[in-house]
């Protein structure tokens, strides 16, 4: 014990280091599947399928034999009386208690079905459910890549605004040390030096807002991920990258690869089956059906006395025709048939509507990707145009004010190159949600 003390107190001595965050790196394709790994929601709708799953084994068992087992103990401590007419124990009419005071009966009962249509049209119409299941859970994988690849590419976007914010920024730094150089040998007012100086000071808080709003789109796709806020993300693709640059136009355009599209087809395929389950109410059934029982009579309740147990059983077909089956089933039957024609209706607008998604889609992604390459090109040309402006503006050939004039036009070139940019990326996923990549 006397080492007990010093040792506990050691060890609350000892400082203690908080694990370091962790570290993640993942391109956009990893990207998708992480957040596919690590959503709850993706993980819950698993489940859906899982339970239409065990609705189809649960109808199959619809064949196994249905064997119970039943008992029922009484006793009548006044046993009724029955009415013997003159003849039998005497010559007048009179009324006789006859029976035993106790009785039990205690039976199994088998019921196997041996032709009943409904059970395999209710196990199609169970595997009709879990493929809609499967559908409906695709469709919602679908809509999360979708949020997953928006919020990384966005990431990417403030990414190069923020370049750009500090390529304007490191411009303004120049102008302003060359105003300060020029003031001082005098060759510049003192107001030129002062508002390059204040354009300097606004370019960098137009920096620190582009940062600002990286770490924030940065934070966005931690939640699609689904990973902890504190985790070193890093995104390794970039806008120039090959899964991310345009090559969806060579991906062939299938509006049956929708998932909207298959789920009517489906849908319509179960109500074609509900159809024929109505129709097969009208249909007779036919099961075998045996019972055996024991069965005790006697005075009292010694259920011990053998002799007063006595057997019987039996074996039989129990064949049920339904006969009013038709009248009843009358309305469900016309109700199918009007949902099959509404279906199918829906079914060739949602196609004709998918395929003028395609076609719209591939228009727009290739003028937004011409566009990006245009306003591209006329970014760099804006650039040379800044430099040789620049360098004139150094030797004093060039004003100030006709310096800012062409800045204000490289800025309006970079604006229109990051919205050609936006615009692309948009284009890209909405072709990619036509085609039913996702």
């Amino acid at each position: 014990m006397k080492y007990l003390f010093p040792i506990a107190f050691y060890l609350l001595s000892v400082p203690s280091y908080s694990q370091q965050p962790a570290a993640v790196s993942v391109g956009l394709k990893q990207a998708i599947e992480l957040g596919l790994k690590n959503r709850y929601d993706i993980q819950s709708g698993q489940y859906n399928i899982t339970i239409a799953e065990n609705n189809v084994s649960k109808s199959k068992k619809e064949w196994l034999p249905d064997i119970s087992g039943s008992g029922r103990m009484a006793y009548n401590p006044q046993i009724q009386a029955t009415y013997i007419p003159g003849g039998f124990f005497g010559p007048s009419p009179e009324l006789v208690a006859l029976g035993a005071n106790s009785s039990a009966i205690f039976g199994l009962d088998l019921n196997q079905n041996l032709f009943k249509p409904g059970i395999v049209t209710d196990t199609k119409i169970a595997r009709n459910h879990v493929e809609m299941e499967k559908e409906i859970t695709h469709q919602q994988e679908n809509n999360i890549k979708e949020q997953i690849v928006l919020a990384y590419l966005n990431v990417l976007l403030k990414k190069l605004q923020v370049k750009i914010a500090t390529d304007d920024e490191q411009r303004y730094k120049e102008y302003e040390e060359v105003a300060e150089g020029k003031v001082k040998l005098r060759a510049l007012i003192e107001n030129d030096y002062l508002k390059a100086k204040l354009d300097y000071e606004n370019a960098k808080v137009e920096t620190q807002k582009a940062k600002q709003n990286y770490e924030l789109a940065l934070e966005n796709v931690k939640y699609q991920l689904n990973i902890a806020p504190e985790t070193q993300l890093t995104l390794t693709d970039s806008l120039n990258a090959p899964d991310i640059s345009q090559n969806a136009t060579l991906t062939k355009a299938d509006a049956n690869n929708r998932t909207e599209i298959k789920q009517l087809m489906l849908q319509q395929q179960g109500i074609g089956l509900e159809l024929n389950r109505t129709r097969q109410n009208a249909l007779p059934s036919v099961a075998f059906i045996a019972n055996y029982s024991e069965q005790f009579s006697y005075s009292n309740l010694d259920y011990a006395l053998g002799q007063w147990w006595t057997p019987f059983n039996y074996l039989g077909i129990r064949l049920n025709v339904p006969i009013t089956s038709n009248f009843k089933n009358s309305n469900s039957i016309r109700e199918y048939k009007l949902k099959s024609m509404q279906t199918d209706l829906d079914l060739k607008q949602k196609t004709a509507d998918v395929n003028y998604e395609i076609q719209k889609a591939s228009a727009e992604l290739s003028n937004a990707s011409q566009n990006m390459q245009e306003t591209k090109d006329n970014y760099n040309l804006s650039k040379i145009i800044y430099e040789n402006q620049k360098l004139q503006y150094n030797i004093g050939s060039f004003l100030y004010s006709n310096l800012l004039d062409t800045d204000k036009s490289l800025i309006t070139t970079e604006q229109n190159y990051i919205k050609s940019v936006y615009d692309y990326l948009l284009a890209s996923i909405n072709y990619q949600k036509a085609i039913g990549t996702y």
